[in-house]
């Protein structure tokens, strides 16, 4: 062996098929969970683009109000659900918590997580019907 080969070393790469994230209903779902982040980041630069647009005052701003326009965002709204709800209910796993050297059930970090979302949730829904009026 010569020098230059003894140093190199190889890595073995394991081939993997195009779609392997079909076989598996958890794989698909979880490919399903990323691609959501997506048409809500396209949604949300739209939503800036509109916040621009808004500037010029309520003589100057006609809203979208496409059908187009509103079965994406409807879409977009499912999807942000789906991720919301999908990464709430990891809240168990990932947080760990003791009271009184006694650890919480992951079910009600869950659940806590649930409840806070459906309270900010709440005043965000208050805030914009009081301000909107």
């Amino acid at each position: 062996m010569s020098a230059a080969t003894e140093g190199a070393t190889r890595v073995y790469r394991r081939p993997m098929p195009s779609g392997w994230w079909t076989r598996r209903a958890h794989y698909f779902w979880y490919i399903v969970r990323e691609f959501t982040a997506l048409p809500m980041a396209v949604w949300l630069l739209w939503f800036l683009v509109e916040i621009q647009r808004a500037q010029n005052g309520p003589k100057g701003y006609y809203p979208h109000s496409s059908t187009g326009f509103v079965i994406f965002s409807v879409i977009v709204l499912l999807f942000a659900l789906y991720h919301s709800v999908t990464f709430l209910s990891l809240a168990g796993v990932i947080l760990h918590f003791r009271v009184l050297d006694r650890p919480i059930p992951s079910r009600l970090i869950v659940l806590s997580q649930f409840g806070l979302w459906l309270v900010a949730s709440a005043v965000v829904a208050f805030v914009l019907v009081y301000f909107g009026r």
